[in-house]
């Protein structure tokens, strides 16, 4: 399957979100309480994030990469846990009262790093082995 080249590293700066916000599920749970100013360095670093996907997005550009369908399928199943996992964080202490939140935490933090490194990885080796040819816009 062919995508745009630029299509691919937007999708690989949000892996690379992806693994800034696993991190500070970790640190915010140690750090939220000193350091309540937090939330803010990460909305900062989401919000440049995003101008450089938008950036990197509207800039011209006609090359593309092959990308087979078992590393979309990947990709998928990726994004798909990584949801799950974030939504299970955010819900389980709710349901259960006396779940131990630091464990859970961990678990789930380090859960969200790994899965977004997995996708990283999947996304640079497309990048660095698809076939480049330019595309018709």
């Amino acid at each position: 399957m062919n995508v745009y080249r630029k299509n691919l590293i937007v999708q690989l700066l949000l892996f690379i979100v992806f693994i800034v916000m696993g991190a500070y599920t970790i640190l915010e749970f140690y750090l939220r309480a000193d350091y309540p100013w937090i939330g803010y360095i990460l909305l900062g670093l989401l919000l440049l994030v995003g101008a450089c996907g938008v950036y990197l997005y509207k800039k011209p550009g006609t090359e593309v990469c092959v990308i087979t369908e078992k590393e979309m399928l990947y990709l998928r199943y990726l994004l798909y846990g990584y949801f799950i996992v974030y939504v299970v964080e955010m819900v389980l202490p709710s349901l259960i009262q006396t779940i131990n939140q630091e464990i859970l935490t961990m678990i789930t933090g380090t859960l969200l790093i790994l899965i977004a490194l997995v996708g990283t990885f999947i996304q640079l080796r497309v990048l660095r082995t698809g076939h480049r040819k330019e595309g018709k816009s």
